[in-house]
C-alpha cells in the first residue's frame, strides 16, 4: 500500500463554507473504493487558521487514480473558497510516491 498525506489550510471564518462544500462534494464526488483512510481526518487550530490533515492508502496499481481523485476533489474546494489551500504528498518509501517530487499536480490528472 502507498500512503498519501493530505493537508489543507483555510481561514477560520471560512469554516462554515468548508463544511457546506464538504456536503456538496460528497454528494457528487464520494471516495472511490480504491482509497482507504489510514489515519482519521482531523482539524487543528493554527496561527494562520485551520489545518485539516489525514492519511489515506491505495494499492500501487491504484496510485494514479487516487492522486487524480484528490487533485480534482480538493481543487473543488480551492476554487470555491477564498484562502483554501491544499497539499498532496506520498510516502517516499514507494517508487510511485517519489514520482510526485517536482511535479505540478495538474500533470497528474487523468484525462476525462
Amino acid at each position: 500500500m502507498i500512503r498519501i498525506l493530505i493537508n489543507v489550510w483555510y481561514p477560520v471564518e471560512k469554516s462554515d463554507a468548508v463544511g457546506k462544500k464538504y456536503l456538496e462534494v460528497e454528494q457528487v464526488f464520494p471516495f472511490p473504493p480504491v482509497i482507504k483512510p489510514a489515519i482519521a481526518w482531523e482539524t487543528w487550530a493554527t496561527k494562520s487558521g485551520l489545518k485539516g490533515s489525514g492519511i489515506f492508502e491505495a494499492k500501487p496499481e491504484d496510485f494514479e487514480e487516487a492522486i487524480n481523485y484528490f487533485v480534482r476533489r480538493l481543487t473543488m474546494y480551492a476554487e470555491a473558497i477564498e484562502g483554501y489551500r491544499f497539499e498532496i504528498a506520498a510516502s517516499v518509501t514507494s517508487k510511485k510516491g517519489r514520482e510526485l517530487i517536482g511535479k505540478d499536480l495538474s500533470e497528474l490528472l487523468i484525462p476525462d
